[in-house]
């Protein structure tokens, strides 16, 4: 019996301990990490996940013009008579790789490279990104042009001339606009499918841009100082991380939902929330030198090394957690939720000159009212009758203040009071009154939802 008892808690032990082991390898699998660098014959560039499930790179130099690299890291190159110059690559709407060069494109069919055909476009002297758009068209950036290409008849392209633009990426946007990043012109510049642009000012030099959900973009911009990587939806402003020193250039939304970029100068890899926060990854190789990079199969994403001559490839990344139980169904009028998830934070004793509180809308917009007043009460004011304790009790009038807080932004507000009043407070605080200072802040969004919060503070001279 004793025998049989230890068989069966031996078997019990041996039993957990393989499911410890599988949690911890599923653990460890999902945990982005560099699991593969490939050798190239020569420099990458620009790459894409192909339609059959590959990624394809266009070569800067060398002899050969375009590598498959197969999901397992074998990587086969190419040289069609009518690639060359290659710069940007993209999957099309018809099945095909297309690439944008000097003098217009080229289809390359994946089954067989080789057979790619060439189209010319005049206004492709400078051939930049290529993507193919929200209505069925591939459209490339060259100079001051975006071209709209018609994939079954490339010779019947648009040519949009956008004054001052130096295009450098261009992204599909999920608002129905194409994005192109304005290296010379410090802008990212979306286009509406009949040409018509929109300019968002955002310094620099931005490089790469990529297409998010929602309507968002983000960008990369190394020119600007420091160099930043940059959130944006049509007509707002733009919501900066800055990334100092890193050469951020590339940048590609993986399927972890957000955005990752390669980083030059660094070595490593930044990833960038939709919400702004921002960590990095290594495990490249020394001097790699990271440019562009795809999304791929599998929780993948590829990585070309320029001073490396390779393509890295990064696994374990998760897919974003499916969205929650839908929203209860609204209200009646009148018992509406006309909340916004207004935050305060404020430290609990601070000095009368250097008064503020910070305040926040959680993961939306909102403009900010603080307002509120000081009581004051004279030393020694509690040892007297009710009455007359009222009666020395002074009270102060804080200043208004308002802001416009961006999504997932913290904003400080200063509250002050006028000349005249904070004098006085001044001296009553050096005489050893005793002072507390009630806040009162109103946010309100974009639908016109409002909350109110408060907050005591006790004042210092």
């Amino acid at each position: 019996m004793a025998a049989s008892e230890s068989r069966r808690s031996i078997g019990v032990i041996v039993a957990l301990a393989v499911a410890l082991l599988a949690v911890g390898a599923a653990t460890a699998r999902a945990a982005p990490a560099v699991d593969g660098e490939f050798a190239l014959s020569d420099q990458p560039g620009q790459l894409t996940l192909g339609p059959d499930g590959n990624v394809w790179v266009v070569f800067l130099a060398g002899a050969n013009d375009l590598a498959k690299v197969e999901p397992d890291g074998t990587v086969t190159e190419y040289n069609p008579a009518d690639v060359a110059g290659a710069k940007g690559i993209t999957a099309g709407p018809d099945g095909n790789l297309w690439v944008s060069q000097t003098g217009g494109v080229a289809k390359v069919p994946p089954a067989n490279p080789n057979a790619a055909q060439k189209f010319t476009i005049a206004a492709i002297a400078g051939p930049r990104g290529i993507t193919a758009g929200p209505d069925g068209n591939l459209w490339a950036a060259s100079g001051d042009k975006v071209v709209k290409i018609p994939p079954a008849n490339p010779a019947a392209n648009t040519v949009y001339t956008i004054a001052g633009l130096n295009a450098r990426g261009i992204a599909s946007g999920t608002d129905g606009r194409l994005w192109v990043a304005d290296f010379g012109g410090g802008r990212i510049v979306s286009v509406a499918t009949d040409g018509t642009p929109t300019f968002h000012p955002v310094g620099g030099g931005p490089q790469q841009v990529a297409a998010g959900p929602g309507g968002q973009v983000a960008y990369t911009n190394p020119g600007a100082n420091p160099q930043v990587v940059g959130r944006l939806f049509q007509g707002g402003s733009p919501l900066s991380t800055q990334t100092p020193m890193a050469d951020p250039f590339g940048i590609a939304l993986a399927v972890d939902g957000a955005y990752w970029t390669a980083q030059f100068a660094a070595g490593n890899l930044g990833r960038l929330t939709t919400g702004g926060q921002y960590t990095t990854l290594g495990g490249l190789g020394a001097g790699a030198g990271p440019r562009y990079l795809t999304a791929g199969l599998g929780g993948t994403l590829w990585v070309s090394l320029e001073t490396a001559k390779r393509i890295a490839r990064v696994s374990g990344i998760e897919p974003a957690p499916p969205p929650g139980p839908p929203s209860p169904p609204s209200p009646p009028p009148g018992l509406a939720d006309t909340s916004v998830s207004l935050e305060l934070r404020a430290k609990r004793k601070q000095r009368l000159r250097r008064l503020f509180v910070r305040a926040s809308c959680g993961n939306e917009a909102c403009t900010i009212r603080a307002t509120g007043r000081v009581k004051a009460k004279p030393k020694g004011s509690t040892k007297r009758r009710a009455a007359d304790r009222k009666a020395k009790v002074k009270r102060f009038k804080l200043r208004r203040h308002g802001a416009r807080v961006a999504a997932g932004e913290t904003k400080k507000l200063r509250l002050k009071l006028k000349r005249k009043p904070r004098r006085r407070l001044e001296r009553l605080l050096h005489g050893g009154a005793r002072a507390k200072a009630t806040v009162r802040v109103r946010a309100t969004d974009a639908a016109g939802n409002r909350s109110r919060e408060r907050l005591r503070i006790r004042l210092k001279h």
